[in-house]
């Protein structure tokens, strides 16, 4: 993993737990001479630690991240050797895709001429670089995909790595999403939407999930990946498993492209699917580790979602990005492998900013200090633009 607020799960989850904001101030001068906006990055991540100066230059920081996180999932699997190359698959997500490469190969096309871009422009800069990226660095034959649907396409590659141990097409599948959005061109287009946290003044208050003022997300960068085997041959293979995938429900709200369906419809269907899936009910259920963005729709119509789900008699809640900002491609993965951490310590870190409670969210969201928690699985969802929706069910081992 690699994210705002840590490149460990173990840094992550003392910033989570210490309910500490990562958001400062991000500028760019022309935008004007005032700040405009914050975001959470990534610190103290060395790429040389995964890849030589040559590789870095022909490489996004997408695709730097997703190395970073990916190798750190891959350095955890232990035991018997992994299974033949070609029984070996990757899902990866990503909401944009390879942003800061892109735009800098257009300015330099403008500036230069033809001659100055570079003749690898186009395999450097597909979205699906990043698996195949991963693919040749881990040797991983099987199937290789990009999953991107938006803000739910980290928890999408994890389900549908799922699937493809399910249905018998690989054996191991290395799973995740990842987005490095933090550029001139892609930040201006969410400045124009006006869907960004305007709270400058303030920045460990700009992302807080629920709070009754709250007043937009906080963009951030991050990655996060997992490696999913069938439980019975990662036992086989003597390898410790951290815990279980067991539901996955994917859904399209056919309602806007942007704005979600303000009754949760989609929400609700995408959490009963992960749910039956799972085969669990939702009193079993331990805590709900929330899409919680920050934004006003969002956020209501994610606590309708939840309330019609659970019946009124919700389980604990959270969401991630309080601490960390939205890593839209990456939130999914990184928020799915909070949740099993919180299954691991019992224990659910609270909403980072959280100050007021929004009067019209019902939900039992937790703040101030970490909350503990009986034994259950963990309901994550993740909400995209375009009415992509998706919910992973996951269980301690």
């Amino acid at each position: 993993m690699k994210a705002p607020g840590g490149t460990t799960v173990d840094e992550l989850w003392a910033s989570l737990c210490a309910g500490r904001s990562t958001a400062a101030p991000y500028h760019d001068e022309r935008w004007g001479p005032a700040p405009r906006l914050l975001a959470c990055s990534v610190e103290g991540f060395e790429p040389a630690a995964y890849v030589t100066a040559a590789e870095a230059r022909r490489m996004d920081r997408s695709h730097l991240l997703a190395i970073g996180a990916a190798q750190d999932a891959m350095d955890g699997v232990v035991g018997a050797p992994r299974p033949p190359p070609e029984r070996c698959a990757v899902v990866c997500g990503v909401g944009y895709g390879v942003a800061a490469l892109v735009e800098q190969q257009v300015t330099t096309l403008f500036d230069r001429g033809l001659r100055g871009i570079s003749p690898l422009a186009i395999p450097m800069a597909m979205p699906s670089s990043v698996d195949a990226h991963l693919s040749l660095r881990f040797g991983l034959a099987g199937p290789c995909s990009t999953v991107s649907t938006a803000c739910a396409s980290g928890a999408d590659a994890i389900g549908q790595g799922v699937e493809l141990l399910r249905r018998g097409a690989a054996d191991l599948v290395l799973a995740g999403g990842v987005d490095a959005l933090l550029t001139y061109t892609i930040v201006s287009l969410f400045l124009r939407m006006e869907v960004m946290s305007a709270n400058v003044a303030r920045p460990e208050r700009a992302s807080r999930p629920f709070d009754v003022d709250r007043d937009g997300f906080v963009m951030g960068e991050g990655a996060g990946f997992v490696v999913l085997q069938r439980a019975e041959d990662a036992e086989a293979d003597g390898r410790d498993t951290l815990g279980l995938v067991t539901g996955y429900g994917a859904c399209a709200e056919a309602y806007h492209l942007v704005a979600p369906d303000p009754d949760g419809a989609g929400a609700c269907r995408a959490m009963a699917l992960a749910l039956d899936d799972a085969g669990t009910a939702p009193a079993a259920i331990s805590h709900v580790n929330a899409h919680g963005t920050s934004t006003r729709l969002n956020d209501l119509t994610e606590a309708r979602a939840v309330t019609t789900v659970f019946g009124g008699n919700a389980p604990p809640v959270t969401s991630v990005k309080g601490t960390t900002g939205h890593l839209i491609g990456g939130s999914g993965a990184v928020e799915c492998i909070v949740g099993l951490r919180s299954l691991q310590e019992r224990l659910v870190p609270p909403v980072a900013g959280l100050q007021t409670l929004d009067p019209e969210i019902t939900l039992d969201v937790v703040q101030g200090a970490p909350r503990a928690i009986g034994p259950g699985p963990c309901l994550s969802s993740s909400f995209g633009f375009g009415g992509h929706d998706a919910v992973l069910v996951v269980s301690a081992r």
